[in-house]
């Protein structure tokens, strides 16, 4: 089914890499080399102590996965380069102790491909005979997936802004979902019509559809990678929720009044609960957790007079 990607900017991803070294190696074993003067060496973190040294990459995401590994595998080999060509001021840094793993970071690692060119950029460096290299050199790539959850989920915590990004359901996606679920469409279909007519209500409940199954797919991701985002989020849908079981709708009593007046609800306090959250993102859980609301209940909008 439709999954999402976290967008994840420079800035961001460095420190949420560096917070996740801190777990790996402690905190007063990483080292971070700023690259504001004279560059960075192809190295953002290191640790002496373990002869490890990291480089931070974030592909500019919606990519495919095999754009995403053509570009990491440039980055490799680019920043090895820098390894070779700084070799003396590198070997100051890890103070004579042969580096044994270079190691890109990256949000995601998808393609063996990648671990190919790894494989075979290990081989060219130690070929290259470089003092500052161990001879079991070994170069690779680690996601967040290489680190345990609860480092995940402390990291995460320091992101300034959490951004996914979700693609549109495909045709086969909606078809296999809706053989599944023709009572929800049901119930949309009769909801909806209030809104629409019955004209335009087929477009409406496939819109519904889309929206319920993206708003899905981004909580998903949030509850597997910052459970702490997705349970502010959660909260306050479900206390949106048992209001409007409660309470009814509020505002005009008119489908699009309501809509609008629930969209704008559940937006503003999702924002609150979790600000940290792109407001793109709010809104398209937003729109699928109204549309899942419409589906199963509880809202539903007056007769059209």
């Amino acid at each position: 089914m439709t999954s999402a990607v976290q967008v994840w900017n420079p800035d961001d991803w460095e420190l949420f890499s560096l917070s996740l070294l801190q777990h790996r190696h402690g905190t007063l074993n990483v080292h971070k080399i700023p690259a504001a003067h004279k560059g960075d060496y192809g190295i953002d973190y290191y640790c002496a102590k373990e002869a490890v040294a990291y480089q931070c990459y974030v592909v500019e995401e919606p990519v495919d996965i095999a754009t995403r590994a053509e570009r990491q595998k440039k980055k490799i080999t680019t920043d090895l380069r820098k390894i070779i060509a700084n070799s003396v001021e590198i070997a100051k840094l890890f103070m004579g102790v042969p580096i044994k793993h270079w190691v890109l970071l990256a949000p995601n690692h998808d393609s063996k491909e990648v671990n190919l060119h790894c494989s075979k950029k290990t081989l060219d460096m130690r070929d290259a005979k470089c003092p500052a290299l161990d001879i079991t050199f070994e170069v690779g790539i680690h996601d967040p997936g290489s680190f345990p959850k609860d480092a995940v989920a402390v990291g995460m915590s320091t992101v300034s802004s959490v951004k996914l990004s979700i693609p549109t359901p495909s045709q086969q996606e909606l078809d296999t979902w809706a053989a599944g679920s023709s009572n929800l469409l049901t119930n949309a279909t009769q909801k909806l019509g209030k809104r629409t007519g019955p004209d335009h209500v087929h477009e409406a409940v496939a819109e519904a559809a889309k929206s319920f199954l993206q708003g899905n797919a981004l909580l998903d991701a949030l509850r597997n990678g910052s459970p702490d985002l997705h349970e502010k989020i959660m909260s306050a849908i479900n206390s949106r929720a048992r209001r409007l079981q409660f309470a009814g709708p509020q505002g005009v009593q008119t489908p699009g009044s309501i809509l609008h007046t629930e969209l704008d609800s559940l937006i503003s306090a999702m924002r609150t609960a979790a600000p940290n959250l792109s407001e793109e993102n709010a809104e398209q859980i937003a729109y699928g957790s109204i549309c899942e609301w419409i589906m199963r209940c509880p809202l539903d909008f007056p007769n059209v007079q």
